[in-house]
Parts: structure tokens; sequence; C-alpha cells
């Protein structure tokens, strides 16, 4: 039996017209054909060095233009908020968004606590014992809200 030869290196490959090197990324966000990475038809360098910080950069990405600093900075919240609890935790997050939309204290408490699941590892457990205590000594919610 003859044994398998190993093939051949890429390089020489190339050499023979064997196959074609491959191109570069280039998508309708991002190409990086260049000397560095072009989001959104601006370069990484210039990316970085104006601080557009992530928020800037899904602007680019996502939204293919230069968000005003007012979204950059929203973007970025939205992320801050979403990896303190995990992209899998829905309950506080709707509570949040609940609030900053301008409900009311009981729609955003609600808007949170119809959307907890089983990920939340305990908390509808401790939240519900928490809510009970507060209703069996007779405390408004305003008042519990405070002491919470």
């Amino acid at each position: 039996m003859k044994p398998n030869m190993p093939p051949m290196d890429y390089e020489t490959a190339v050499r023979r017209g064997i196959v074609r090197r491959p191109t570069h990324i280039v998508s309708t966000i991002s190409d990086d054909r260049g000397g560095e990475p072009v989001y959104g038809g601006m370069e990484l360098s210039e990316v970085v060095k104006g601080k557009w910080g992530l928020g800037g950069v899904i602007g680019l990405l996502w939204f293919k233009k230069k968000l005003p600093r007012m979204a950059r900075d929203y973007l970025e919240l939205v992320l801050m908020l979403v990896a303190d609890h995990g992209p899998a935790v829905s309950g506080a997050m709707n509570a949040i968004v609940a609030a900053r939309a301008g409900k009311d204290a009981i729609s955003s408490l609600a808007s949170g606590l119809l959307t907890i699941g089983p990920r939340f590892g305990g908390a509808i457990d401790d939240a519900a014992r928490t809510w009970y205590e507060g209703k069996k000594e007779g405390l408004s919610y305003p008042l519990f809200l405070t002491l919470l």
C-alpha cells in the first residue's frame, strides 16, 4: 500500500496557479482590503483617535453612519445594563426600560415581574418573599419601594 502524500503547501499552489489567493473580507459594513479595517467608510485608527467608543463602532457597523454623541452614549448605556444582568435576563431590563419610558412605578415593576423566567436563579422567590412581608406589614407601595 502506498502512503498518502502530504498536500502541496498553499504558497506553492498559488505560484503554480492551482488555487487563487482568497480576497479579504468586504461587506456592506466593513472592508479590510487596505492597511487597516474600515468601518462604514471610517478607518479604525480614526475611530480610535476620535474616541468614538463602542457606541460609535456600533453606529458605523450596524447603522452605517456616524452617530451623534447622545446616540453613542445611549448604546453604551444599554450595553452596560445588559452586561450587568446578561442578555438572557429580561426582567430587570424591562423594568428599567419601562421606567425610562415614563411609566409609573407599578407599571415598571409589573413589566419586570411579568418577564422573569427561570434564568433569574432564585430572584423571583426572594422578590415574592420580600413583597409578601411588605404586604403583611401593611406597607404602602411607595414606602415599600423606598425601603428596598
